[in-house]
């Protein structure tokens, strides 16, 4: 059987990730791509272990799903810095232990067939939530450096619960904000949950960002910080020494 990690880094090869993936190594991705790679990987995350659960396992992809994220994290704070101009270095988070031992409990409650049945709403939002907590750790600490971030969560329209009160609830939320007007649930998820929650350092890095996006401004013309190591082969490597 292969290893979590191993099963995972095979992600990079699916169409819309491998996507999402050039454009974090071509400078210009941000939360947002990640936000929705971790959505790949959770409903990959999810068929895997439809086939073959248990709290083991449900750990295991768990901590490989917080390693692959946290390479693409650290690939879109890059260069979110980098079109700060700030020289700061992404800071990293803990894997979520609490939130994933709270998974498991609720699963141990659980007749089995009920756990397959929510296990595709469940693993979506907990690995965009590792994202989330990416994004908000970097935020506060840039926050408290005297930077003035920017918040944007965009309202998908997409939730596998199918519950109309969570889709109102994330409808009213969706929005952009500056971090002192900031809505105090901007960063949180019910299950199920398709949004996206990105932010900027400052306005400016926004600017550049959607510039870049869009092809109008040179690779030299912002200052890059980007490793010589793709995303790609990064993750790639990790699942390399899986095998070892």
């Amino acid at each position: 059987m292969e290893d979590a990690m191993q099963v995972l880094a095979r992600v990079v090869d699916e169409d819309k990730a491998s996507q999402l993936i050039k454009e974090l190594d071509a400078g210009y991705g941000t939360y947002k791509q990640v936000d929705k790679l971790a959505e790949i990987v959770g409903i990959r995350m999810a068929k895997e272990l439809v086939a073959n659960y248990s709290t083991e396992r449900l750990e295991d992809y768990a901590k490989a799903a917080h390693r692959w994220l946290s390479e693409a994290g650290d690939q879109a704070q890059t260069n979110l810095n980098a079109a700060a101009k700030i020289g700061m270095k992404p800071l990293h988070t803990k894997y979520p232990k609490a939130k994933v031992r709270d998974l498991a409990n609720k699963f141990a409650g659980m007749e089995p067939d009920a756990v397959k049945a929510t296990l595709g709403n469940e693993m979506p939002t907990l690995t965009m939530g590792m994202v989330d907590d990416m994004a908000e750790y970097n935020m506060d600490f840039q926050a408290k450096s005297g930077m003035g971030p920017l918040i944007v969560r965009t309202w998908s329209g997409s939730y596998g619960s199918h519950d109309t009160r969570h889709t109102d609830w994330c409808h009213d939320l969706a929005g952009t904000y500056d971090y002192n007007d900031r809505p105090p649930d901007v960063f949180v998820r019910h299950e199920g949950c398709r949004c996206t929650v990105e932010y900027y350092p400052n306005r400016n890095a926004e600017g550049r960002i959607t510039a870049l996006s869009k092809g109008e401004v040179d690779r030299e013309g912002v200052l890059w910080n980007t490793k010589a190591e793709t995303l790609d082969k990064r993750i790639k490597r990790m699942a390399r020494k899986m095998k070892k």
